[in-house]
């Protein structure tokens, strides 16, 4: 037995060698059964008979060859490339799971970090430009309720028309009479607890092209420039009325993906906005900053609710419908933004009161013959919570 190839090879196992030398012992000078045995014994110390080695042999070999048959038929072969088929389609699968995962993560920590980073700028504004409690006594000390609607600032945008114009300075000269008229019929009717409706599109975004055309800043100092106005607004009402609720909707103009079918509903970069007023507004406090979810938000502080939305999700003509087989409650007034019109519908027990937009008529707008002036919406409460003043607040 001095054949070189009776040796167990490095790449071989042990149930390799054993069948190898089984199967070949002739070719490999083996002539006899006993002579397998004192070889594979030798190696694997071990002390079965010849009978044992040649029984196993007869047995093992004959699973394999009825492997070897199986697998050379078509229906195995279709089989075995279905399941190969599927493993990839699951590894697919588990790839795109892992990589959305991955984004979202990346997309939680990129707001967070942006969340980090407006607390730092408000710190280091409070420095150059404090916002201070002038006093605790209010001008109004009546216990008038009153709302009004800002909507559609779409700061950033930049145009000029043959009927309008609008730009930041433009957009500041109109923010500042905005809240000149506001604290006139504050003062006029006695307001001592306002609710600032904010129903979205305060800034341009760039989610069309004529929006990335028309911007003039970027998103995030689009959010900056709204969120430090706001802030500046809220201050000087909160030094006439008693008490401010300021709730905020999101608008679909700051959402980070164009495509609205891709897009989340809670991607939005206006949730940055209630972040910096809590931090730049934290020490007053007659000033409560409410951030809405989901797109909408239900106010139950007067006797039959009011719902406020943006109005890319809700129409206007649907929305008296719809929202109270969703939410289970029946409106009393529905107050939303997103078509730049003033109106008033009435269906059934609930109005619903679209605002117009403090931008006014831009280079689309004038495309299809569409025109609202420039101008947001404020409402006057009865003792019984029913409106009894509508005020236009018109900006041109």
């Amino acid at each position: 037995m001095n054949h070189p190839d009776l040796k167990r090879r490095s790449d071989e196992t042990a149930l390799d060698y054993k069948y190898r030398i089984c199967r070949d012992k002739d070719l490999l000078g083996l002539h006899t059964w006993h002579d397998v045995a004192e070889l594979l014994n030798k190696e694997f110390d071990q002390n079965w008979s010849e009978s044992t080695y040649r029984k196993w042999f007869t047995y093992f070999d004959a699973g394999v060859q009825y492997g070897k048959e199986k697998f050379t038929t078509d229906e195995y072969l279709q089989m075995l490339e279905s399941k190969t088929i599927q493993f990839q389609k699951e590894k697919i699968k588990f790839q795109d799971q892992k990589r959305e995962f991955s984004n979202l993560i990346r997309k939680q920590a990129r707001f967070e970090h942006l969340k980090d980073e407006i607390y730092k700028a408000v710190l280091e504004l409070e420095k150059k430009k404090p916002l201070e409690i002038k006093s605790e006594f209010h001008d109004v000390k009546g216990n008038t309720k009153a709302n009004v609607l800002w909507s559609d600032w779409h700061v950033g945008a930049d145009f000029k028309n043959s009927i309008n114009e609008y730009n930041l300075s433009v957009f500041k000269e109109r923010a500042d009479l905005l809240l000149s008229k506001m604290i006139y019929h504050c003062r006029k009717f006695n307001v001592g607890q306002l609710t600032i409706g904010a129903l979205g599109d305060f800034i341009s975004g760039a989610i069309h092209v004529t929006t990335r055309i028309q911007s003039s800043e970027d998103a995030i100092k689009q959010v900056k420039i709204v969120a430090e106005t706001i802030a500046e607004m809220l201050v000087a009402l909160s030094d006439v009325v008693e008490e401010i609720r300021f709730i905020k909707v999101v608008g679909n103009h700051a959402r980070l993906i164009p495509d609205k079918t891709q897009a989340l509903l809670n991607e939005n970069l206006e949730y940055l906005i209630p972040w910096y007023l809590e931090a730049r507004l934290r020490n007053f406090k007659n000033i409560k900053i409410t951030n809405s979810t989901d797109g909408y938000y239900v106010d139950e502080k007067f006797d039959s609710c009011h719902v406020y939305v943006h109005g890319d999700l809700d129409h206007v003509s649907s929305v008296a419908k719809n929202l109270p087989q969703f939410l289970g409650v029946v409106p009393r007034y529905i107050f939303c933004g997103h078509v730049h019109h003033d109106s008033l519908k009435e269906f059934g027990v609930t109005k619903v009161i679209s605002n117009g937009s403090l931008m006014g008529v831009d280079d689309y707008s004038i495309s299809k013959r569409f025109y609202a002036e420039p101008m947001q919406r404020m409402h006057v409460f009865d003792s019984e919570d029913r409106i009894e003043y509508h005020i236009p607040i018109y900006l041109n």
